[in-house]
């Protein structure tokens, strides 16, 4: 018989991941929670970043305690008699939790006991007085941001299919659904009726099935085209990333990269492109300070009014788009007289179901895992999301990491399904500046 657990779970583990008491607990396990947890999640369950999480979590807390469940516990105070734990703080949250793992891992439970928790400074408080502790990594994941892959395709295995100029190789069994490859060919995509002489990287293609599809050379959105195609260091993500936007077979895309390397800028336009396939344009992003601070409550106005400030980038792209062209200009004009744009706190939009909508969630890389999931779940019939993230540039580093983030987890686990893209973008195209300070920074 498998000899059971004992976890102490920090308030952040369950704004985390609500189900992670049921996770823990897998049937054999105890799990202890310090009434701060409660009070914690009950202050924060007003939140528009996180308020959902900290609900579920209650909620699930309540069920268990209305069942009187033998392996969930509730602590109403830690014991703070060893002399081992006078340098905490009686007064703070963080320090009673770790004083409660404390005494069970001396009195209470036999076997192995774990403090869970996704805050540094309490793991290293805990460690310090031998307590076992841990990251809650239950949906912690490593992503492939690898160059896109390359292959060679003669100028003979080319065909026209449905349209497109399509190819196959002779192993594919190496590349997932809407993957892009860059491709060394004699062939110039669709310029030239007869083979060149030398070989180079001529085009890009996407999967499809048994065959490649080779994306078109002249390819652009909203005037927009893939930016430095010209010379030897192209900018194939975008060219890639293009294609994938515009395919009305995919249905959820995810555009990972550093800063200034055109996410926003294109997901914006694929959105605006795409605006008569759908009712409506949804735009929403996490409102997460620098410091992971929650002062939306402290900002004046109403709820358009508080969000002004995380929604700037968005209007500053769109103003970018519009100033294009004079076309660009008149269709975001159009659009906003009919009211098709609407935008929205990340906790309202978690709460609805999208019908033929266009749903783009920005700065991705500060959502968890089960944030993603609520979110991809909402999608009905003939709709499409887009997530863009900066897993460099996470603001929620108490809580989540480039391995833990639901952008990360998300992406790795949908990838290769027929309705899903996945770009990692490799090049900063901002400035120069810009370029050398996510390079050397």
């Amino acid at each position: 018989m498998i000899p059971s657990k004992c976890f102490v779970i920090d308030t952040n583990v369950l704004i985390h991941d609500p189900s992670a008491i049921d996770i823990l607990m897998n049937d054999i396990n105890h799990v202890y929670l310090h009434t701060s947890v409660i009070q914690e999640l009950d202050n924060l369950k007003t939140s528009r970043d996180i308020g959902r999480d900290c609900r579920e979590a209650i909620r699930m807390i309540e069920k268990l305690h209305i069942e009187n469940h033998p392996r969930f516990h509730i602590v109403q105070r830690s014991d703070w008699s060893d002399i081992k734990l006078s340098h905490l703080d009686k007064g703070k949250n963080d320090h009673n939790i770790i004083a409660l793992a404390y005494n069970i891992s001396q009195n209470t439970f036999n076997g192995e006991v774990k403090l869970i928790s996704k805050d540094i400074a309490v793991r290293i408080l805990a460690r310090d007085l031998g307590i076992v502790v841990e990251d809650y990594v239950a949906e912690s994941i490593k992503i492939d941001d690898t160059n896109l892959k390359e292959v060679e395709v003669p100028y003979s295995n080319i065909d026209k299919f449905m349209g497109d100029y399509v190819f196959s190789l002779s192993d594919m069994s190496g590349f997932v659904e809407n993957e892009g490859v860059i491709c060394w060919s004699d062939w110039n995509n669709c310029l030239a009726p007869e083979p060149n002489t030398t070989w180079k990287q001529n085009f890009a293609a996407i999967k499809k099935g048994d065959k490649f599809h080779i994306i078109p050379n002249d390819i652009s959105i909203m005037g927009f085209t893939p930016y430095m195609m010209s010379g030897s260091n192209k900018n194939w993500e975008q060219y890639v990333a293009m294609a994938q936007l515009m395919d009305d077979r995919i249905k959820c895309s995810f555009l990972i990269g550093g800063s200034g390397s055109g996410k926003t800028l294109l997901a914006l336009a694929a959105v605006l492109e795409q605006r008569k396939l759908f009712r409506n344009i949804m735009i929403t992003r996490p409102m997460v300070h620098l410091e992971d601070t929650d002062n939306m409550g402290f900002l004046p106005g109403s709820a358009d009014e508080k969000m002004a400030p995380w929604l700037r980038p968005i209007y500053r792209t769109i103003s970018h788009i519009s100033s294009k062209s004079d076309e660009n200009r008149k269709i975001i004009e159009r659009v906003k007289e009919n009211n098709k744009i609407e935008v929205e706190p990340l906790d309202y939009i978690r709460g609805m179901t999208f019908v033929k909508d266009i749903l783009l969630v920005d700065e991705a890389q500060n959502l968890t895992s089960h944030q993603m999931k609520t979110i991809i779940t909402r999608m009905g019939e003939n709709s499409k999301i887009i997530f863009t993230g900066d897993l460099g540039q996470i603001d929620r580093i108490r809580k989540i990491n480039a391995e833990t983030s639901g952008l990360a987890y998300a992406s790795v686990k949908m990838s290769g399904e027929e309705e899903v893209s996945v770009v990692h973008f490799k090049k900063t195209v901002r400035s120069k500046l810009a370029e050398k300070a996510e390079r050397l920074l």
